[in-house]
C-alpha cells in the first residue's frame, strides 16, 4: 500500500511539473495586431503665439504687469481658494434617515464612505463596538 501510494504521489508531481514549464513559443495572434494611430482632438483654446523678442519666456511682460497694477489699484482682489476644506455629506433615504456620511478630504479630495447603522440591531460580538453605530470607512471602491 505504501508503495502505492509513494509511486501515485510521485507521478503526480512528475505530470504537475512537465505541465507547469513555460512554454518559448508565442501566444497565439501574437503578430495580428496593429497598433492605432489615433489622433488626439485638437484643443479647443490656442495660445497665441509670442513675438520673436520675447522668446519662450513665460515670465509676465511690463504690460501684464501694468494691468496687474491697474486692477489692483482699483480694489479687485484675487478670488481666495477655500477648496482646502473637508467636506462631510449626508445621503438620505426616502424616510429622511441618513444611510451614509461621504467625507472628501480638502488636501486629496477622494472622497470615502462610512455606512450609518443606526437602523440595525447592535452588534454584540466580541471585537465590535456595540455602542457605535457607524460602519467601517470604505476608502477605496472598486466600480465598473
Amino acid at each position: 500500500m505504501t508503495k502505492l501510494f509513494i509511486s501515485a504521489a510521485l507521478g503526480l508531481m512528475i505530470a504537475l511539473g512537465a505541465q507547469a514549464a513555460p512554454s518559448d513559443a508565442p501566444p497565439p495572434y501574437a503578430g495580428d495586431v496593429q497598433p492605432s494611430r489615433a489622433q488626439a482632438p485638437k484643443p479647443a483654446r490656442q495660445l497665441q503665439p509670442k513675438g520673436a523678442q520675447e522668446g519662450m519666456s513665460i515670465a509676465p511682460t511690463e504690460e501684464d504687469m501694468r494691468a496687474a497694477r491697474d486692477r489692483r489699484e482699483a480694489g479687485e482682489r484675487p478670488p481666495r481658494n477655500n477648496d482646502k476644506r473637508t467636506q462631510i455629506e449626508e445621503v438620505r433615504d426616502a424616510n429622511n434617515r441618513v444611510t451614509e456620511y461621504v467625507v472628501t478630504p480638502g488636501t486629496t479630495k477622494i472622497p470615502y464612505k462610512i455606512e450609518n447603522r443606526a437602523d440595525r440591531p447592535m452588534d454584540t460580538t466580541p471585537g465590535k463596538n456595540p455602542g457605535g453605530t457607524l460602519g467601517t470607512p470604505k476608502f477605496i471602491e472598486f466600480g465598473w
